[in-house]
């Protein structure tokens, strides 16, 4: 029985489509070999950047030890030249880069009560493995937004 135009059109729609999700990484939410991958860093307590305009965001600790699928709890400081930020509106952004997607919720920030510029940052919502590029984002009072990157790699 021939096929008509209109049902190969659509299947190869359907089959491009499955093939532009996929990459040499696998093509579903359940593994993913980060060895295999040289863009991410190791993850350790005391990772820093510093942004262009002199933010600096430092992973003090982090629970689980290592990054997990699901919710994840770090502890942040925030300074700039050495002096912790208070006067901060800080923000996270997990975003998947080779799936084009974030993490679904939206990190919290609690500032740390006996530690100025420290912040507990809990619901970090890495729900699926592969690399994440998380995004720190502070905008003192009166300043400019400054950002961050860390590409960290989640094996499942």
């Amino acid at each position: 029985m021939p096929t008509s135009p209109l049902r190969r059109l659509a299947l190869v729609a359907a089959l491009a489509a499955a093939a532009a999700c996929s990459d040499e990484h696998g093509d579903d939410d359940t593994t993913y070999n980060c060895d295999t991958d040289d863009r991410d860093e190791p993850f350790v307590a005391g990772n820093t950047r510093t942004g262009a305009g002199g933010v600096t965001f430092t992973i003090v600790s982090a629970t689980p030890a290592l990054p997990i699928r699901g919710d994840n709890t770090w502890v942040v400081d925030v300074s700039r030249g050495g002096a912790p930020l208070t006067d901060v509106t800080p923000k996270l952004v997990p975003f998947m880069i080779d799936h084009m997607h974030g993490a679904g919720k939206t990190p919290v920030w609690t500032p740390d009560g006996t530690v100025p510029g420290r912040y507990t940052v809990s619901e970090i919502y890495l729900w699926m493995p592969g690399l994440w590029r998380l995004t720190f984002e502070a905008t003192p009072t009166g300043g400019q937004r400054d950002t961050v990157e860390f590409l960290f790699c989640l094996t499942g």
